[in-house]
């Protein structure tokens, strides 16, 4: 089971925090590490607080946490900016110098049993 949604990225403040404890860090992976879905889309996939994820997209995939919000709508997620995020956007500009950060669409998907990368895991995988 899968639910296809619109993704957009964006800055946070617990991202910014941790980053100045470094991106190695555990507490920085858990602050972005990170998909937030709406309730109803996290119904129909089954998942809540704190279950593993895959976020899919053409470019790639990543397991991360899932976190519920009723910020969001149906149909929508949020991840925030960092190389989990990454993981699934095109590098391509366009020629507009910047890549698609907002409404990529993605399929989630339930990762039971699936670990969340760490940074240097995720940097092995990302270089193939």
């Amino acid at each position: 089971m899968s639910v296809r949604v619109m993704l957009i990225t964006g800055r946070t403040a617990k991202q910014g925090m941790t980053m100045e404890i470094g991106k190695t860090a555990e507490e920085y992976r858990r602050a972005v590490a990170v998909v937030e879905l709406s309730p109803s889309d996290a119904e129909k996939l089954g998942v809540s607080d704190g279950d593993t994820v895959s976020v899919k997209t053409d470019v790639g995939s990543v397991v991360v946490w899932c976190k519920v919000s009723k910020a969001l709508d149906e149909g929508v997620a949020f991840m925030p900016y960092g190389p989990w995020a990454n993981a699934v956007i095109s590098s391509h500009t366009r020629g507009v110098g910047m890549p698609q950060f907002k409404s990529v669409e993605v399929e989630v998907s339930p990762a039971p049993g699936m670990d969340v990368p760490t940074l240097e895991d995720l940097v092995q995988m990302l270089r193939g």
